[in-house]
């Protein structure tokens, strides 16, 4: 059976590391770090094995000026794209939402509205930015997204502590409690102003957000994948990353800490300048995300999925 590969949950590969990417795909293979236990695999990276790249990214722009480099391997691509018109305070290193809603448009029209996934998460209430700040922006981005994507996934932000820790350190928002039934509320609106432009909405995780109006997500799912690229060998076993999810069995090609967008909500960071210092530090032409393995030692082979 083929894998999915995932590039990445945990990092913007498209935005920083499209060289590094495609180097790897020349390859043939990719060594990756478990996050968790610190076991290193090799992960094939060859056309057999491999049923479909699903790519996570704000900015698209770097592996959109050099994606005939991975079509040469496989055509068999997916795209989440994470716009969310957040502030600079917040995003601090992410394209203005304009120019990255033309860039989802371009995907959708040389590929399909189905191979993207538009990404409107986490919805990050503070002191200085309402709700309403974000239902308005929702409702632009998706007018201005109609016909290019029919499905749009959201969540709230998590209160993780290096999240906490970074808005202490790096803003001057603070973040809001809100309970669960008005953000169920809040997601029900946003699920209105979808439907009128030809969208529906998807809650990644965050059961208490469905209704008729939001829908249960499954970022990666093997059967839609397997239907979308008519491609049925693939790996089809259900693997939450995390409570809630629906998700099939991936293999990421990413690493924490390696994301110099600067978000300050963001669970994969732990401190963006420690992010922005091993980017800086990273050698494009290493086999794996942030360091290299010596080819001599003794590695598994394949990863489990993780987030």
């Amino acid at each position: 059976m083929k894998n999915i590969i995932s590039a990445s949950r945990r990092t913007d590969i498209p935005a920083f590391y499209s060289e590094w990417f495609i180097q790897r795909l020349k390859a043939g293979e990719v060594y990756v770090k478990n996050p968790y236990g610190g076991q290193i695999y090799r992960v094939s990276l060859k056309a057999d094995d491999m049923h479909c790249i699903v790519f996570w990214s704000k900015n698209f722009a770097p592996l959109i000026s050099r994606i005939e480099e991975v079509e040469n391997v496989t055509g068999n691509l997916f795209f989440h794209f994470t716009i969310t018109g957040m502030p600079e305070d917040i995003e601090s290193n992410t394209p203005h939402y304009k120019e990255a809603i033309k860039d989802l448009r371009y995907i959708a029209q040389r590929y399909s509205p189905g191979h993207v996934i538009w990404r409107f998460h986490p919805v990050c209430v503070t002191d200085k930015l309402p709700f309403e700040y974000f239902e308005e922006m929702f409702s632009e981005c998706a007018e201005k997204l109609r016909g290019s994507c029919d499905k749009c996934y959201i969540s709230f932000v998590q209160k993780y502590r290096k999240a906490i820790s970074n808005f202490e350190k790096y803003s001057d928002h603070k973040l809001v409690d809100i309970d669960a039934q008005t953000q169920r509320e809040y997601a029900i609106k946003l699920g209105g102003i979808a439907s009128k432009n030809g969208i529906k909405l998807y809650a990644c995780c965050n059961d208490y957000l469905l209704s008729d109006r939001v829908y249960k997500g499954s970022c990666i799912n093997s059967m839609e994948l397997a239907e979308l690229f008519s491609d049925y060998l693939i790996s089809t076993p259900v693997a939450p990353t995390r409570k809630e999810c629906a998700c099939t069995k991936s293999m990421d090609i990413g690493s924490y800490d390696t994301c110099p967008h600067g978000c300050l909500y963001c669970y994969a960071n732990s401190d963006k300048e420690k992010s922005k210092a091993l980017f800086e530090n990273m050698e494009m032409g290493w086999n794996a995300l942030g360091f290299n393995v010596d080819e001599g030692i003794t590695v598994d082979n394949g990863l489990q999925n993780s987030r």
